[in-house]
């Protein structure tokens, strides 16, 4: 099925949404269907320049849930810059037949099943290919840049590069997150058999060590690290931008992957929780997220402008608000160097000290890791992380450890690392962490958060834990001070807890408990 309309249908979009020209001239649109192997349709939109081609070619792959006009403001942009672009929806989402298979074979089949349709019937430049995408789209491309070397350029937007590691960390799932993912899923597409019985053993609240297996071993295929080296020897230049407070995909993945990378390759850290810094952008509102996609496909697929390559490749903005960014060459230089402060009793200080702690399992405070995709995306806009009142935090609970005021701003930059000892009531059990940026009057804005889940523990016997928290870039003022909170339990995550009794906290003269902060040379604790 095609449908032939005019860039009409940009004046009409323009009059529902703000920012968005009320005409766009020098291309033509189309709505069609593009036909796979397997006979799925993807239903697509194509926008092609009126002028003499060839033209580079932007394959735009939609998001979780969306269909063809979701990037429908990128694709204006790009096609105005001279591109032919198709803007599809993956199979089962939006117009497109077929099923949900998260990123599966046939997904990354279907986008060389796009370009080979663009080359035949559009004046496309076979050697100028690029691919992008939001979140789902984001992940598809990746993976599908290591099974079609025409791939020359991918932008990767709030993506994943490790799904296994995105479903778990410290084998406690991420609950609510994948919920919202399961019903939205369900709500707006249509899931393999396969994709719901994975997402429904993954929700289980007490999975089995086989099903867990399972589930791996579906989402180890559906991981771009799974196929670096593919990726490597293809060579495509890829652009990476996430948030530090992503709560679907966290960021240590992807900085791993991009310094795996041997190609050309650009990564942006930014505030704000999954896609909030590119949903302005689908919006049609400013948005220099999209501003870079833009100059990297020049650069990588056009040939047009190659500023951005002249550029440090490394970019980074603190938190919190949005300060300027900060152009590192490498990863490396954007970590600090680890500041380590010891646990005592209810304080971190310089020196080790012997002491234990309790507080009631299974029991939540009122630090929290906030609401998946809604909590850090308020803070994208509004530059304030999600705070509590420290002195909330019920004692019976939650132990809490506060440092005492800074004389100067702290670059933290990297990952900070707690340790200490977990006596645990049972041998299952969670426990969360949460490092606070504490004001002078007690309102702690939340930096980082991380669980751990044990499942083999021997009641009452110590257990150390580690804590390794994603990276972030946070500067805390002067005058504030960092605080360590740790309880049991939060909304987020499927925890292991399995009753009530007292978890306990120790550290030793052997094994002290003690706080690693990444703190920029010259910004010291």
């Amino acid at each position: 099925m095609k449908h032939r309309v005019t860039v009409v249908v940009l004046a009409l979009l323009g009059a529902v949404l703000p920012g968005v020209p009320a005409a766009a001239e020098g291309f033509d649109t189309e709505f069609l269907d593009i036909h796979a192997a397997d006979g799925v349709a993807l239903g697509a939109m194509v926008m092609e320049p009126s002028s003499p081609g060839p033209h580079p070619l932007a394959v735009l792959i939609g998001a979780w849930g969306g269909g063809r006009t979701q990037n429908i403001i990128p694709a204006r942009d790009l096609a105005n810059r001279g591109y032919v672009v198709v803007s599809y929806g993956a199979r089962g989402f939006g117009e497109s037949t077929g099923e949900v298979e998260v990123a599966g074979r046939d997904d990354i089949s279907d986008v060389t099943t796009v370009i080979d349709w663009a080359l035949r019937n559009t004046g496309a430049d076979p050697s100028r290919i690029g691919v992008g995408g939001v979140s789902y789209g984001a992940g598809i491309a990746l993976i599908a840049s290591g099974f079609d070397p025409r791939i020359r350029a991918v932008a990767s937007l709030s993506g994943w590069a490790d799904l296994v590691a995105s479903l778990s960390t410290n084998d406690t799932r991420h609950g609510l997150a994948g919920l919202v993912l399961y019903l939205s899923g369900k709500a707006n597409g249509t899931l393999s058999a396969e994709t719901d019985a994975m997402l429904r053993t993954y929700l289980q609240p007490r999975i089995s060590d086989a099903d867990s297996a399972a589930v791996i071993a579906w989402a180890r295929p559906r991981s771009p690290a799974t196929y670096l080296d593919r990726i490597n020897a293809n060579r495509p230049a890829v652009l990476a931008i996430q948030t530090w407070s992503e709560t679907v995909f966290p960021p240590g993945q992807m900085a791993a992957f991009y310094q795996r990378l041997t190609g050309p390759k650009r990564a942006e850290f930014l505030p704000g929780d999954h896609a909030a810094t590119e949903s302005g952008g689908l919006l049609g509102l400013p948005s220099d997220t999209w501003t870079s996609v833009y100059r990297w496909f020049d650069a990588h697929v056009a040939g047009t402008d190659t500023s951005i390559t002249a550029e440090p490749p490394v970019v980074t903005r603190a938190r919190p608000g949005m300060q300027p960014p900060v152009y590192q060459s490498t990863w490396d230089e954007v970590l600090g160097e680890p500041h380590r402060t010891y646990l005592g009793a209810d304080t971190l200080q310089d020196q080790p000290a012997a002491w234990t702690h309790g507080v009631a399992a299974n029991r939540d405070t009122v630090a929290d890791g906030g609401l998946p995709l809604a909590t850090y995306s308020l803070e994208a806009m509004t530059g304030n992380p999600p705070n509590i009142f420290l002195p909330q935090v019920d004692p019976g609970s939650g132990a809490v450890w506060s440092q005492a005021p800074t004389g100067r701003p702290v670059e933290i930059r990297g990952s900070m690392h707690a340790h200490l000892t977990v006596v645990p009531p049972a041998a299952t059990g969670t426990a969360v962490a949460y490092v606070y940026d504490v004001d002078r009057l007690g309102l702690g804005s939340l930096i980082s958060y991380l669980p751990y889940s044990w499942k083999t523990a021997t009641p009452g016997q110590p257990l150390p834990v580690d804590f390794v928290f994603t990276p972030t870039a946070y500067t805390v003022a002067a005058g504030h001070h960092l605080a360590l909170v740790i309880d049991s339990t939060d909304p987020l995550f499927l925890d292991w807890n399995s009753g009530g009794g007292r978890l306990g906290f120790a550290s030793t003269a052997a094994d002290p408990a003690w706080l690693d902060v990444p703190v920029h040379p010259g910004r010291t604790l």
